[in-house]
């Protein structure tokens, strides 16, 4: 409940800056926005702020206010993908292992290839000692 007053506030909040911000007058016509007049009056002291811009102010700091506020969890009700747990895995049924493709005979295979192989032929040789 409290969430949907909060989703309310905002919306208006929007509708309001929105509204507030387009009916205030230019301060200059874009001609103007490139002479060195410009410089003088966009730096100067602002004068008395009118009703208009005190609710621009006020309508901008709610909107701030009232989207942090709905970005908390708390209010939300909702929780963080990473925090959550989910729902438990269920285990998929076995499935059946694949034969293993067959291997080529050991003349067809170059002994680089098969470590078998090149380990084979090191064993056969009689070592130094041996043949004296």
């Amino acid at each position: 409940m409290l969430s949907y007053l909060l989703y309310g506030l905002f919306i208006l909040a929007c509708v309001v800056l929105v509204v507030t911000v387009l009916l205030q007058p230019g301060k200059a016509d874009a001609g103007a926005l490139f002479s060195s007049s410009v410089s003088s009056t966009a730096f100067g002291p602002r004068g008395t702020q009118s009703i208009l811009s005190k609710i621009t102010i006020g309508a901008a700091a709610a909107f701030m206010l009232l989207a942090l506020t709905l970005s908390l969890p708390a209010i939300t009700g909702t929780r963080s993908v990473l925090q959550s747990a989910g729902p438990e895995a269920e285990p998929s049924p076995a499935q059946q292992p694949t034969p293993a493709p067959s291997q080529a005979p050991a003349e067809n295979a170059s002994p680089a290839a098969s470590p078998a192989a090149s380990a084979a032929p090191a064993s056969a040789a009689p070592s130094p000692s041996t043949q004296k």
